[in-house]
Parts: structure tokens; sequence; C-alpha cells
């Protein structure tokens, strides 16, 4: 969740780390700090807060000219953020116990943390803050003989959990020693220096060739080397790759937030998930799984794994595979599955793991579960060589670009879009007929960028709702058959980024329970295009709402005279295919949520308490 950046080589250090934390803030953004090798001398410079405030105090503190340094922006998991808990962290000074100067910044938990935190006092250790990070300060501190990548292989050896880390020693100003495992680490090689960060995009502006770290790998950097080992003291050799994305793709351009430009990129990330897979005849090709298809034509019983809006896109596709490819499908939480001790599963099943970042700590769990039982799992994901995609081994990329807002939107979308594409697909490698209205389905489905276009031409009649509701404090949304994960994504968005009490649930599920919140201050948002299966019973609810004098905001289609007449407020989304209703129909719930937290005067990209990457349990 945390977010890491080191420099050293020929250049000033300071500009790179700052500049560096500032493109890492969507891990979390509750303190910030950073070490630097001051004249030989360790500094660390720490506060609660943004990197913003960071950055004045080293300019008032630092040398221009410092040229090796390592920094952290938080997201607290063990005690509150503060300047005490932020890190880097130190050792504590006891010549016996802690034989050398470190500065540590880390990302990950430790889960033997109370175990280690016994060990470390019983040790003569002084412990000054109150995260699991200090530890492991004290246990390379205290191990160190001569050797830095020595004392971090013996001291990790006592750790259970995960981590990355970046690591400063005194006696060692020209480099910066690392270690990974279970968090995601990578170095960045440039002519002027080196780099090293929990994600290239710390670093792209300075240089586009990078090293992707494995489990076990630990090391140093210098400013014109490198080293990587593993546990075993072996060399390890990982390819050096070029970074796949521009830089420009990293930055707002003319919008005010990230969240806006992602909304409005997802025509154009939508059409680069269909190129090249819809053919002109109607025939999906997946690159991804025609190496599989014996696989998956042996596949009777699918599951879709995932966390938040990943989830709900998973909850949508069971039906896609159900209806669509005729075949057996659920859906499982990735935290829930990760710590089901016997999961049991038909023989024949096949897992998709749905993750935008490839990195979510939960999914990775529950995958290793899987794969120890052999069991088949494929990736959807969006970040090309990320850890899940590399532990399956096989799967589909949703294409959808670089997504840094913290509230997900067009990897939703995109998505969907894939899975529905691998819906068709099984259902044509198992050679099914075609569906009696695959063309009209197939030709909706190639005019989505153009419909999500026109969705997006709204935005003022959207706007204009959400100034009339922005002073509500809950919020129910409804939604039946494909639209019941809609009214869970729309409702958390709404939680997410205006901190809103939205509750999505299943049209049908109001009157066991919700319908009791239902007055004049709880207004009702309900997913209800005209070609829903369901149209005439979300209907049904809408009056039932009504009844109770409650307000209602409707998703409906162009031309839906019918609900017009029966609700307060309408949104209006143009005709598809029910199956695609999903995609047209979250894309106002994404502005509207946007506009509400603006007007609530909230950072949309930043929510409190949240992070992009959940790379803690």
């Amino acid at each position: 969740m945390c977010g890491i950046v080191g420099y050293v080589g020929k250049e000033p250090a300071l500009p790179r780390l700052i500049s560096g934390l500032k493109k890492l803030e969507y891990r979390g953004y509750d303190s910030a700090g950073l070490a630097v090798f001051d004249d030989k001398e360790l500094c660390v410079i720490k506060q609660a807060g943004s990197v913003n405030g960071l950055e004045t105090t080293t300019q008032k503190l630092c040398r221009p000219n410092i040229t090796a340094g390592i920094a952290h922006t938080r997201w607290a998991t063990h005690g509150e953020p503060n300047e005490t808990n932020a890190h880097p962290h130190r050792g504590c000074g006891n010549g016996q116990a802690c034989k050398i100067q470190i500065a540590l910044v880390h990302n990950g938990t430790l889960d033997n943390f109370e175990t280690l935190k016994s060990l470390v006092l019983k040790r003569g250790h002084v412990l000054r803050s109150e995260t699991d990070t200090e530890l492991l300060v004290h246990l390379i501190a205290e191990v160190y003989k001569d050797d830095p990548v020595l004392a971090l292989r013996t001291a990790l050896q006592q750790v259970q959990g995960t981590f990355g880390l970046a690591v400063l020693m005194a006696g060692f100003s020209d480099r910066i020693f690392f270690a990974r495992n279970g968090a995601p680490l990578a170095l960045g090689l440039s002519l002027k220096g080196n780099f090293i960060a929990s994600d290239p995009l710390a670093f792209r502006f300075y240089t586009d060739r990078m090293v992707n770290l494995e489990d076990g790998n630990l090391g140093w950097i210098s400013g014109s080397d490198y080293q990587v080992v593993n546990m075993n003291a072996d060399k390890v050799e990982n390819e050096v790759e070029t970074i796949p994305w521009s830089l420009e793709t990293a930055e707002k351009g003319e919008h005010d937030h990230f969240m806006s430009k992602e909304i409005k990129e997802q025509p154009q990330v939508l059409t680069q998930a269909l190129r090249g897979r819809l053919l002109d005849d109607g025939t999906v090709k997946l690159g991804g799984l025609d190496s599989h298809q014996e696989l998956l034509r042996m596949m009777q019983n699918h599951v879709f794994v995932g966390a938040g809006t990943s989830l709900n896109a998973g909850m949508i596709s069971k039906i896609f595979f159900q209806e669509l490819a005729e075949l057996s499908a659920d859906w499982e939480s990735a935290s829930e599955l990760a710590n089901q001790k016997r999961p049991i599963f038909p023989v024949q099943t096949a897992f998709w793991a749905i993750s935008q970042s490839g990195e979510t700590k939960d999914l990775l769990d529950a995958l290793k579960t899987l794969k120890q039982q052999d069991l088949p799992c494929f990736g959807i994901v969006n970040k090309v060589g990320s850890e899940i995609a590399r532990l399956t081994g096989k799967g589909v990329y949703i294409h959808a670009g670089m997504e840094i807002a913290v509230a997900s939107t067009k990897a939703f979308t995109n998505q969907l879009v894939t899975l529905f594409l691998i819906a068709m697909y099984l259902r044509q490698i198992r050679g099914l007929p075609k569906i009696n209205w695959h063309d009209r389905l197939l030709a909706d489905l190639r005019k989505l960028p153009l419909l999500v276009t026109e969705v997006l031409n709204r935005e003022n009649e959207i706007i204009d709702a959400a100034k009339r509701y922005a002073g509500y404090p809950n919020f129910l949304y409804l939604g039946r058959g494909v639209n019941y994960p809609v009214a869970l994504e729309g409702a958390l968005k709404l939680k997410e980024i205006a901190y809103v009490n939205a509750i999505g649930y299943s049209a049908g599920e109001m009157k066991h329970g919700p319908i009791a919140l239902i007055d004049g201050g709880f207004p009702t948002l309900v997913i209800a295009p005209k070609q829903d299966d369901y149209y005439s019973q979300i209907t049904t609810n809408i009056q039932q709402i009504r009844s109770r004098r409650g307000r209602i905001i409707a998703v409906a289609t162009d031309g839906d005279d019918e609900i017009k007449n029966c609700v307060d407020d309408v949104i209006w989304i143009p005709q598809i295919d029910y199956y695609l209703t999903p995609i047209l129909a979250v894309v106002p719930l994404q502005l509207f949520a946007y506009h509400i937290a603006r007007l609530r005067g909230l950072n949309p990209d930043k929510p409190r308490n949240l992070a992009k990457s959940v790379t803690v349990k």
C-alpha cells in the first residue's frame, strides 16, 4: 500500500525523490519522509501529511547537491499516521544492540509482529514507534558484521509477512540496499544514476529501462551498477525491460483530477480492449487463451475471484458465463477465499483472478491456495508483467492503460468487456451454435465506445443531479440481474470518494430490510434500463419507494416516458442489449459520485483511508 522510491547517482537526489513520491501518492498519503546521505551522514526527515509539506521542509533543511536517498509515502497499518510512525525508521543508537546506523523504508506487513517485538525488546533494543517496520531496522542492525546483504538475508529469515525494502547503511553512502517478498519493487536504470521504487511510475520521467524484482530477491544499487541475489546468495539475472507506456499517460493533462481523466478515457480504452479481438466475421480471438483451448473445453465450472470493484465485475461475469456461454459459474471474495482452510470446488473448475493492479494481496493469497491444489487459474489484469499475471501464467489483459485515481473507473468497464469477450469465446471454442441475437449483440458491442461517448456528453445533466443530491448523507442503490452488481459499484464509488453512506442492494431484496430506511431524506438510485429483463419488477420497486415518499433517481433508457413520470430525476443512457447495459449504466454513476465529491469540497483522487493498490491483508 505504501510507496517507496530511492535514487543514487550523479544528479541531485532530492528532486527525484520528491517527484517520485508525488507519483506514488495513490499508494498512500497520510505521512511522508526521506533519508539521505548528507556529507556521508544519515539524515532523516519525516512528518504527517502530504508530500507537499515534506518538500517544503527538505528545501529548508537539506543541501541541494545530495546524490543518494530513499523516500516513502505511507498508508498506515500499524500505528496512527503521525511523525513518529512515518518512515524512514532508524535504529536505537545502542552500540551493543544496533551495530550499524540504518535508515529503512518498507511496504508490506509483518505477520509475526508481536513475536518479533518481544524478541527485539528482550535483546535490549529501544523502540520509538508503534510500527512493525521499525523492528526490521533492529533485526538488520543487530546481525550486521561487515556485509550489508548478508545482514539483510540473516535478518529476513526471521520475518513472516510481506516486504519491499529500501535501506541506507552508514559507511555505504554510494549504495541503496533492497529486498522483496510479496510487495512490488522495481529497479530503474539510467546513465545518470539508478532508482528503486514500488512502481516504475516513480522514475519513468528519468528512464524507461527497468528490472522487475521477484520474491526472494535482495541486493544493492549504486550510481552505475546493481546486483541481485536470492536468499541463498546465488546471483540472479533479472531481465532488463522497457517500460511499455509513455510519460503522458501518467499526467492529468487538462483535467482537474485523474478520476475525471480516466472516466473520460473510457471510449478510447474500450476500443483498445476490442481491437484485434472481435473480428469482422463475429469471431472472438484471444491470444492469451488460444494455447489453452483444450484445457478450457474441459472446464465446466468457472469461479471469479476479486476484491472491491473487481469483485463487482466478477459478479456480472457470472451471468455472462451462465447465460451466454452456458457454463456453471460463481464468484468468491478474494479475502474470504484466501482464509478458507479447505476450499472445495467441483472437478473441472477454472478460476479467473480479476485485478486492476495485479498485486492485490488478498487475491495473491487466494491464488496461492488454489495453485497448491493444482487448480487452473487465469489472470484478468491491467498491469502487464504484474505479480498476478506472472503467477497465473495465462489469461487476458484488459488494456485499460494506466489508472492512477484511487477509485477505479475505466478498469471496471474494460474488465467487463474483456470478460464478455471471454464468455463468447468459450461458447465459440466449445462449438455451440450462435445465440439467436448474436449479430445484434456484437453490433451493440462494437458501438460501445460511441455510446459511452454519448453518456459522457451528458455530463452537465449529471452535474445538475449531483447538485440536487450532494447534501444527502445516505443513499440506496438498486438493480436487478446484470445491473445488481452495478448498483453495488455505484454505491461503492459514492462511499469511496464522497463519504456518503451508500448501500447497494438487489432490488428484489429491498423489501427484506432496506425499505425500512426509506423516507424523504433517504434517496434511492435505481438502475432501470427499458431493455432489462427485470424492468417490470424494477418499476414495482419504484412504486414501493414512492409510496413511502422516498426521492428517486433512475438510470433509464432514452425515450422511456413510463419511468420519467414516476421518479424525481432521470439520468438517460442510450439503448443497448441487456447484457451490455452495465457498461453504459456505470458511467453516469461514476460521474455522479465524482461531482458529489467535488461539491462537498473533497479531492476525488485521494479519498481518506484508502490506497490504490491493496498489498496488505
